[in-house]
C-alpha cells in the first residue's frame, strides 16, 4: 500500500475513534468496539462484539491461516481516562481529529493511536503461513481489566501477544504487579472535648501514612530493568462527626511489584511499617486485588521478532520495561504467552490535557506490528 494510501486510512479510523467518547469511568466502549467489528469484517476477520451490558463491550477478530501453528494476539484497550474540563485543553478533547498531521484528543495516546496501527497493520499484512492472528481491542484496561479477562477466557491458546500501549516505540519486555492493600485503623471513640479518653485512628492513621511514604522511594530487592518495589497511599477516610473523636480510618495503598518479589513479602513488608507506627490504635492489612508482575524473557522469539521488525524499519531501541501494570498481567492469568508492550506515543503526554501523536508514527507502528505478525506466522 502507498505511503499517502496508508496515511489516509490511519487519519480516518484515528480521528473516528478518538471522537468515540469512551471515558471509563463509566466506561461505554460498545460504539467503539461496533466500530471496529465492522472494519475488521471488511478486512476479511472474523469479527465479533462482546457485549458486557450497561453499554460497555469489547471486539475480537481471528484470522486463521489455516495451517497448524502458533496464536499471535494484537491487544489494546478501547477505554479512556475521563477528559475532564473541555476548557482545560488547548484543542477538543474529542473533536479534533488529525490536524497537521497530528491526531490528538483523549485516548490518541493511551491508546486509540495504538488500536488505529494495529488496524492498519492488518491492511497491509500479506497472507499468514502458518496459525492464527487475534484481534482484540479491549474494555475496561484502565479501571478491572475485565475485557482482556474475557478474550483470554474465550481463546484456547495464546503463544504471544503484543500490547500496544505508549511506548514511543520501544519494546517493553515486562511490567510491574500491583497490589491493593486496605488498612483499617481502629481507635476508641470520645467526646472532641476530652480527646485524650479516646484513642483517635486518624492521629493514628497520620503516622502510619509518614511512615509508608518511605516506602514510595522503594524497597526489596532490585530488579534490573523495573526497578525496586514502591508502595504510595493513594486514598484515606475516616471520621464520623466533626465533635467526635474518630474511632475508625481506613488507609487504601498501591503497591507495585518486581519479579523478585511475591505478592506475601510485599504485604510484609508493609504491614511491618503499620505496627511500627499504629501506636494505642489497633490496625489491620487486607488485600483488595493483585496482578502478578510480568515478563518475557529478552532471548524469546518474540522479543527477537520485534527488535528486528523495529531495525529494518531504522529504529533501533534496547528492550526495557514498565514500571506501570498493563493488560499483560491479566493474560498470564489465563495463559502462558510471551508478551511485548510496544507502541506508537509519549507516555508522558498519557493522561493528559495534550494527549497526541504523530500520525508518522502511527505509520511506523503499523509497519512494526505487521512485520512482527508475518514473522511470527510466517516462519518456523
Amino acid at each position: 500500500m502507498a505511503e499517502h494510501e496508508l496515511e489516509g486510512f490511519i487519519s480516518r479510523i484515528g480521528s473516528t475513534l478518538v471522537r468515540i467518547n469512551t471515558e471509563n469511568p463509566p466506561g461505554r466502549e460498545l460504539e467503539a468496539a461496533s466500530y471496529l467489528a465492522d472494519r475488521l469484517a471488511e478486512l476479511g476477520l472474523r469479527a465479533r462484539v462482546l457485549d458486557h451490558g450497561g453499554g460497555r463491550g469489547s471486539v475480537l477478530g481471528v484470522l486463521d491461516s489455516g495451517v497448524s501453528g502458533p496464536v499471535l494476539m494484537l491487544n489494546s484497550h478501547l477505554d479512556t481516562v475521563p477528559a475532564g474540563a473541555v476548557d482545560d485543553w488547548p484543542f477538543h478533547p474529542f473533536e479534533s481529529g488529525v490536524v497537521d498531521g497530528v491526531l490528538r484528543g483523549r485516548g490518541s495516546v493511551d491508546a486509540k493511536g495504538c488500536l488505529t496501527a494495529m488496524l492498519a497493520a492488518l491492511k497491509i499484512l500479506g497472507p499468514l503461513g502458518r496459525g492464527r492472528l487475534v484481534f482484540a481491542g479491549v474494555a475496561d484496561e484502565e479501571v478491572g481489566g475485565l475485557g482482556t479477562a474475557k478474550v483470554a477466557k474465550l481463546l484456547d491458546r495464546v503463544d504471544y501477544s503484543v500490547f500496544g500501549e505508549p511506548t514511543d516505540l520501544t519494546p517493553l519486555i515486562g511490567n510491574r504487579g500491583r497490589c491493593e492493600i486496605e488498612i483499617e485503623v481502629r481507635g476508641r471513640p470520645a467526646h472532641a472535648s476530652t480527646p485524650s479518653k479516646g484513642v483517635n485512628a486518624i492521629s493514628a492513621a497520620s503516622r502510619i501514612v509518614a511512615g509508608l511514604s518511605r516506602l514510595e522511594k522503594g524497597f526489596g530487592r532490585r530488579h534490573r530493568l523495573m526497578g525496586r518495589n514502591t508502595a504510595a497511599v493513594t486514598m484515606i477516610s475516616g471520621g464520623l462527626k466533626s465533635n467526635v473523636v474518630p474511632d475508625r480510618c481506613s488507609i487504601t495503598v498501591d503497591v507495585r511489584t518486581v519479579p523478585e518479589t511475591d505478592l506475601e513479602d510485599a504485604v510484609k513488608s508493609v504491614g511491618k511499617t503499620v505496627s511500627r507506627y499504629a501506636g494505642s490504635a489497633k490496625a489491620s492489612l487486607s488485600v483488595k486485588s493483585y496482578l502478578p508482575p510480568a515478563w518475557t524473557d529478552e532471548n524469546s522469539r518474540l522479543v527477537k521478532s520485534a527488535v528486528k521488525a523495529l531495525r529494518s524499519l531504522g529504529i533501533v531501541r534496547r528492550p526495557s520495561a514498565l514500571k506501570a501494570t498493563t493488560d499483560f498481567s491479566r493474560l498470564l492469568k489465563y495463559h502462558r504467552a510471551e508478551g511485548l508492550i510496544l507502541g506508537p506515543g509519549d507516555l508522558s503526554l498519557a493522561h493528559t490535557f495534550k494527549e497526541e501523536v504523530p500520525v508518522k508514527e502511527l505509520i511506523l507502528a503499523a509497519r512494526a506490528y505487521a512485520l512482527i505478525v508475518e514473522d511470527i506466522l510466517t516462519s518456523s
